[in-house]
């Protein structure tokens, strides 16, 4: 799939408004409740202490053990080449990174650094 930053941007903010985006219903309420709720829990082998899996998406339980500066309740996805968005329903927050060949390293500098500029 190819896209453009302003699209994937888009593509957050309608999981950000529950499902709708310019008042145009894309995808269920219930849909979005999914996505963002732990299905495949941090508990199974192999999975990353803090971190589960919603319907596509990995999902925050534990930003402590997660060891990441996302709210608990962040939901979002990595590409296999560089591509990184969140959705964080707690500070209405969507954030979307686009790199050709990214690592995980740059990923949890931009989630920190997007998140250190939150003002309360």
């Amino acid at each position: 799939m190819f896209t453009t930053a302003s699209d994937y941007l888009q593509f957050g903010q309608m999981l950000a408004n529950g499902g709708e985006l310019e008042g145009k219903r894309v995808l269920g309420r219930r849909t979005i409740e999914m996505m963002g709720s732990i299905h495949i829990p941090d508990t199974l082998p192999g999975r990353k202490p803090g971190e589960g899996y919603g319907l596509t998406v990995r999902v925050i339980s534990d930003f402590g053990a997660a060891g990441t500066a996302l709210s608990n309740g962040s939901f979002g996805w990595s590409g296999a080449f560089g591509t990184h968005f969140w959705v964080d329903p707690k500070e209405k927050i969507v954030a979307v990174l686009m790199t050709q060949g990214g690592s995980i390293e740059l990923t949890g500098d931009f989630e920190t650094a997007v998140m250190q500029a939150v003002i309360d």
